[in-house]
């Protein structure tokens, strides 16, 4: 399965290689698989086979949903210069976020709003971190489940669909979830 998620990627990269930034100044650059093996190692925890699959094979970042996935170390980083790993390292060190081991940032959407894999979630699930809708200090409202898994993410992605809208388009799933927030309070 993963062999067709690769070539679909490539097919989309063709047309897009970001759906909101410039494409890498340098291209794509694949990772290595001792930096991805040194990054799981401090990490604590296993990515999903494909995501390392994609790294090694298509780019360590810099393409993708949003303004593109985040690469691990020695991969294109987010545009406040930090990778996933680092990323990763300032939201566990900030106790106040509450965020769960194993949530690892893979793609910026802009303002803080980020898509996350679920490494310790048997199905890799996406999660979405969106603080600007916090009304107080409760870091929960901040979080969102998402809707699929990494393959299908990605996958859908590969297939053209636009993410952003699945999310917080007329009929997002947490565009809806947000307006039932607010009906709530």
């Amino acid at each position: 399965m993963g062999d067709l998620i690769i070539a679909a990627i490539r097919r989309q990269l063709k047309t897009k290689v970001t759906d909101l930034g410039r494409p890498p100044r340098a291209g794509l650059v694949p990772g290595n698989a001792a930096d991805i093996a040194a990054d799981e190692e401090h990490l604590r925890f296993r990515l999903p086979s494909l995501l390392k699959q994609i790294y090694a094979e298509i780019g360590n970042g810099g393409f993708g949903p949003g303004y593109g996935l985040i690469g691990l170390t020695n991969g294109v980083p987010d545009d406040t210069g930090k990778t996933a790993v680092a990323i990763y390292d300032v939201f566990r060190s900030a106790p106040e976020l509450g965020w769960s081991d194993g949530l690892l940032p893979i793609c910026h959407w802009g303002c803080a709003i980020y898509s996350c894999v679920d490494c310790r979630d048997p199905a890799f699930r996406m999660r979405i971190f969106d603080p600007n809708v916090l009304d107080g200090d409760d870091w929960t409202d901040a979080f969102f489940e998402g809707d699929s898994s990494f393959e299908d993410w990605i996958r859908s992605w590969a297939s053209g669909v636009n993410l952003w809208d699945a999310m917080y388009g007329d009929d997002g799933h947490i565009a809806r979830i947000i307006s039932t927030r607010r009906k709530r309070d």
